[in-house]
């Protein structure tokens, strides 16, 4: 350090976090070193409490909930000052509930809704499925080229063209909600964006080229696609496509949202 540096500045103070007070005569840098510590030490404390909580043994807890409350709890004595007795059920009705709701930690990072949302995607496929296998089983027949099959093929072909948009648009946002609950692979090939050709991975000199087969593709319409996404990320996220809502809960979107497609809003 030279003659001109300024031994107040940042820099200077910064290169203090590693000396103990004690060596420090300066009262203001001895003050500063000691707050720059006692920072340190909090953060430590922080991410071990955070670890802490996070290696919680769920069985213990489980445990814990079921041992019966003591007579000398203040909850058990209000519900007793109200007629309530040890081993009988909440309630007059003869189905009221004797056993406390259970409670499970959920360590994972993605969305509470998630594992709904992907029990709701395979259902859908199952029903695609089934319905493509007995589409490809009947007989289609050929339209005869007329004015008005011109009319609805040139609709459908408009239809076609904001379905893509709208595909594509859905991809990005499925892609971006997936990325912020920390999920790095799409349920579906198509709930994100396709991936350019120059950020594929490309094979090293020297290795032997392996043919792969081809993945097989389920044949999902355009409106299926989007049908899908949207439905996704309506369970997962609370988040509905075509209002363009992030709302808080399944009850504020059931009860905010005027309904699941295009021609409801």
């Amino acid at each position: 350090m030279s003659d001109e540096d300024d031994y107040m500045s940042d820099k200077f103070l910064a290169g203090l976090q590693d000396v103990r007070p004690s060596l420090v005569h300066n009262r203001g840098k001895k003050r500063q070193v000691e707050i720059e510590t006692k920072k340190e030490d909090l953060k430590k404390r922080q991410r071990e409490a955070t670890a802490a909580c996070g290696n919680v043994d769920n069985a213990r807890l489980q445990e814990s909930l079921n041992r019966p409350l003591t007579a000398d709890n203040k909850g058990f004595q209000l519900l007793a000052k109200m007629g309530y007795k040890a081993g009988s059920g909440l309630g007059k009705q003869p189905d009221a509930r004797t056993e406390p709701v259970g409670i499970t930690i959920k360590s994972g990072r993605g969305g509470l809704g998630r594992e709904a949302a992907v029990t709701e995607l395979n259902l859908r496929r199952q029903e695609l499925r089934r319905a493509h296998l007995l589409s490809k089983a009947g007989i289609e027949s050929r339209e005869e080229i007329s004015t008005e099959a011109y009319r609805r093929r040139a609709t459908h072909k408009a239809e076609e063209r904001k379905l893509q948009f709208d595909i594509k648009r859905c991809q990005q946002t499925c892609e971006s909600l997936d990325l912020k609950s920390g999920i790095t692979e799409p349920d579906l090939e198509f709930f994100w964006p396709p991936k350019p050709k120059d950020e594929e991975e490309t094979k090293s000199e020297g290795e032997p080229e392996v043919e792969e087969e081809p993945a097989k593709e389920e044949p999902f319409t355009p409106s299926e696609q989007l049908e899908l996404l949207t439905g996704y990320m309506r369970t997962a996220y609370c988040f509905c496509y075509w209002c363009g809502t992030h709302y808080e809960d399944a009850e504020d979107l059931s009860t905010n949202c005027p309904g699941l497609t295009r021609d409801d809003h």
